[in-house]
C-alpha cells in the first residue's frame, strides 16, 4: 500500500459547547478537573505530536495540569491511559505559545478510539488563569478496512 508523509490534525470536539469552560478564547483552564474534549479518530494513524496552543496567559500559584489520554472505547473509561499521550504543566505560559509534547509519539490509534482532553489539575492559589486550545498531530498508516474490527460499514 502506499503511505502518505503529510500530517492531520484529528478533530476535536468540546465536551460541552455551551459550558461556561468553553469561549471564543478555547477552553478555560480555570476550572475544576474533569474530561472536556476528545479526538475522534476516523482512521488508523499514528500519534507524532500533541500540542496546544496558549491563548490566555497561565496563572496561578499551584499551576494547572492539561492531559490527554489514550482512551481504547470511545465512551467507556475501561484500560483509559493517564497523561499517556501527552501532559502540559501550563506554569506561567504566556498567550501566543504553542506547547507541544512527543510522550505519545507513534502510539497507533484505530476507529473507535478516543483520545480525550482532560484538565487533571486547576490552577489554584495567587490569580489562577488560563484559556487554551488543543491539536493533535497525526500521520495515517494504510490498512485494508476489513482489518478494523471496529469500522464498521452500514447498509
Amino acid at each position: 500500500m502506499l503511505r502518505s508523509d503529510l500530517l492531520m490534525a484529528l478533530p476535536f470536539f468540546h465536551a460541552d459547547y455551551d459550558a461556561a469552560g468553553v469561549s471564543a478564547e478555547g477552553i478555560d483552564l480555570d476550572q475544576a478537573a474533569a474530561d472536556v474534549g476528545k479526538f475522534l479518530v476516523p482512521f488508523k494513524c499514528q500519534v507524532i505530536q500533541a500540542g496546544l496552543a496558549v491563548t490566555e496567559t497561565c496563572g496561578g500559584a499551584t499551576p494547572g495540569v492539561v492531559k490527554y489520554d489514550k482512551r481504547p472505547t470511545a465512551g467507556s473509561d475501561a484500560s483509559r491511559g493517564d497523561g499517556d499521550i501527552a501532559a502540559f504543566n501550563m506554569a506561567a505560559t504566556a498567550a501566543g505559545k504553542f506547547l507541544y509534547d512527543k510522550a505519545g509519539l507513534g502510539t497507533v490509534l484505530e476507529p473507535g478510539e478516543e483520545v480525550v482532553v482532560e484538565i487533571a489539575t486547576q490552577p489554584t492559589g495567587g490569580t489562577p488563569a488560563g484559556h487554551f486550545v488543543p491539536c493533535l498531530l497525526v500521520q495515517a498508516l494504510p490498512e485494508v478496512a476489513a482489518n478494523l474490527s471496529n469500522l464498521v460499514e452500514t447498509t
